[in-house]
C-alpha cells in the first residue's frame, strides 16, 4: 500500500514537472510569438533621425548662404529658386481655364503651387509675388473659388517637413495640406494625416542639387553643394488603400504601353516615387470613401501628382493627366469624362509653370491648334 501511494506521489510530481516545462515553453513560444508579431510591422528605423527640416541631430535650417543669383539661392543646406513667377502669365491661365470649364462642363478648379521660397526668411517678397498672382488670377472669374490657394493652409503647418531642401518641390507632407484645400472646396470631409502610415526609404538627392553640382565648378562652392545634406524621402499612405494603376507611357520604340502596377513605388523616392516619371496619364484605383458616385481628373505635373495618395482616398478613381506629355488629353477629353465619371477637374501646378505654355502640353490644344508652342516663347 506504502509503494502505491509512493508511485502515485511520484507520479504527481511528473506530471506538475511536465506542466511547468510546458508552461514555461509556452510562455516562451508565446514571447517570441509577440515578438515576431512586433518585428513584421514595418518601422523604419532612420524616421527619428529627421526633424521637421528634414535634417539629422535636431539641425536648425543654416544662416550661411554660399551664393544667390537672379533665380536661386544656395545655403550649405539648401536650394531655392527665387523670382520665378510672371503675372504676364494669368491671361493665359484664365482663358484656358476658361476654355476647359466650356469644354468639360464640370466643376473645373486650378491650384497653382507655391514654392518653397515664401517661407524662407528674407525672402518675404516671395510671398506677396504669390499672393498678387493668386489674387489677379481670382478676379478674373466671376466666381473665384475656381482658384485654390493653398498657402494658408501650409502656412499653419510650418513647423513641419512641407518642402524639399534640395529638390523644386513640396513633399507628399506638403502635399497632404494642398488636398486638405481641395476637399474643402469640393465639400468633402478633410483627412487626417495620423490616420496613414508612415514610411522613410533613406535619403536623395533633389533635381536642385544635381543641377547645382553640375553648373558650378568653382572648388569651395563645388565642396560645399557636395556636402549639402541629402533629402530624406517619406511617404504616407492609408494600409487599406489599394495602391494600384494603371499607367500609360510611350516606350523607346515611341509606341504607347500600358501596364498595371503600385501608384507609389517603394524602391524609389521624390516625385519618381509616386505614379510615373515620364507617364502620359493613369488611372489610379482609389477606396472612394467620399461616398459620392462622382470621381476625379487631376491634370498635374511633378509636383501635383504628390497629392494622390490622399485624393485615391476619397475617390474610386483618379484620373491623372501629365500637363508636360498628355499631348491627347483634349481630344480625349468626352470619352474620358464619360468612361471614368468625372465629376470635377483639378489643375495643380507649379506657380512658376502656370501658364507658361513650355510646360503645358496637356492643355495648350484647349487654345492652341496641336498644342504645339515655340520653346521659349510665353504666351
Amino acid at each position: 500500500m506504502k509503494k502505491n501511494k509512493t508511485a502515485e506521489l511520484f507520479f504527481v510530481l511528473f506530471i506538475l514537472a511536465v506542466m511547468s516545462v510546458g508552461i514555461f515553453i509556452l510562455q516562451n513560444g508565446m514571447e517570441k510569438l509577440q515578438n515576431v508579431k512586433r518585428q513584421s510591422v514595418y518601422v523604419p528605423e532612420t524616421r527619428d533621425l529627421y526633424n521637421n527640416y528634414g535634417l539629422k541631430n535636431d539641425q536648425s535650417l543654416s544662416k550661411t548662404k554660399i551664393l544667390e543669383t537672379q533665380d536661386q539661392v544656395l545655403y550649405t543646406d539648401r536650394i531655392f529658386n527665387i523670382n520665378q513667377i510672371s503675372e504676364d502669365h494669368i491671361s493665359y491661365v484664365a482663358d484656358i481655364l476658361k476654355a476647359l470649364q466650356e469644354k468639360s462642363g464640370k466643376d473645373t478648379y486650378i491650384m497653382p503651387i507655391p514654392e518653397r521660397a515664401v517661407f524662407e526668411s528674407g525672402y518675404e517678397n516671395e510671398k506677396e509675388k504669390y499672393s498678387d498672382f493668386t489674387e489677379k488670377l481670382e478676379s478674373s472669374f466671376a466666381d473665384p473659388s475656381v482658384v485654390l490657394n493653398p498657402l494658408s493652409e501650409l502656412e499653419k503647418h510650418q513647423s513641419e517637413y512641407l518642402y524639399f531642401r534640395t529638390k523644386n518641390s513640396w513633399t507628399m507632407r506638403g502635399a497632404f495640406y494642398g488636398a486638405q484645400v481641395i476637399f474643402g472646396e469640393l465639400g468633402y470631409d478633410k483627412e487626417n494625416l495620423n490616420a496613414y502610415r508612415e514610411y522613410v526609404f533613406g535619403v536623395f538627392d533633389g533635381n536642385l542639387l544635381l543641377e547645382a553640382s553640375e553648373k558650378y565648378t568653382a572648388d569651395e562652392i563645388k565642396k560645399d553643394i557636395t556636402d549639402m545634406e541629402r533629402d530624406p524621402f517619406y511617404i504616407y499612405i492609408n494600409g487599406l488603400n489599394p495602391n494600384c494603376e494603371e499607367l500609360t507611357f510611350e516606350n523607346k520604340e515611341g509606341q504607347k504601353q500600358t501596364l498595371k502596377r503600385q501608384m507609389i513605388q517603394f524602391n524609389s523616392s521624390g516625385n519618381r516615387a509616386v505614379i510615373g516619371t515620364d507617364y502620359e496619364h493613369s488611372i489610379v484605383e482609389g477606396r472612394g470613401k467620399g461616398q459620392r458616385k462622382g470621381n476625379l481628373l487631376l491634370i498635374a505635373d511633378t509636383r501635383g501628382k504628390m497629392m494622390i495618395s490622399y485624393l485615391s482616398e476619397v475617390f474610386e478613381k483618379v484620373y491623372v493627366s501629365n500637363i508636360y506629355e498628355d499631348a491627347d488629353l483634349i481630344q480625349n477629353l468626352d470619352e474620358i469624362l464619360e468612361k471614368y465619371n468625372i465629376e470635377y477637374i483639378v489643375w495643380a501646378q507649379d506657380v512658376a509653370e502656370t501658364g507658361n505654355m513650355s510646360h503645358m502640353m496637356a492643355l495648350n490644344p484647349l487654345l492652341k491648334e496641336g498644342g504645339m508652342y515655340d520653346v521659349g516663347t510665353d504666351p
